[in-house]
């Protein structure tokens, strides 16, 4: 019994074609947005310096530093 090649090679290429063009369509390609730091966090950290930005970190950790200790004070969980 002899294998036949040609219709498998045809096949094979009649598929990978059909699958290339639909691989690289551009109509089904998803653009991927720009991230950037607003994208992450608020803008308005984004346009602080470097110093500016910790001023604002280390003044956050404190507000959330003494909050937390008023309520180990008062003796609700935290």
């Amino acid at each position: 019994m002899r294998l036949k090649i040609k219709p498998i090679v045809i096949m094979f290429f009649i598929i990978y074609i059909f699958v290339y063009a639909l691989t690289s369509c551009s109509a089904l390609k998803a653009e991927e947005p720009k991230l950037n730091c607003e994208t992450f966090v608020k803008e308005e950290i984004c346009n602080m310096t470097d110093e500016e930005q910790e001023i604002w970190f280390l003044e956050l950790l404190k507000s959330i530093l003494e909050d937390t200790i008023e309520k180990k004070k008062i003796g609700t969980e935290v």
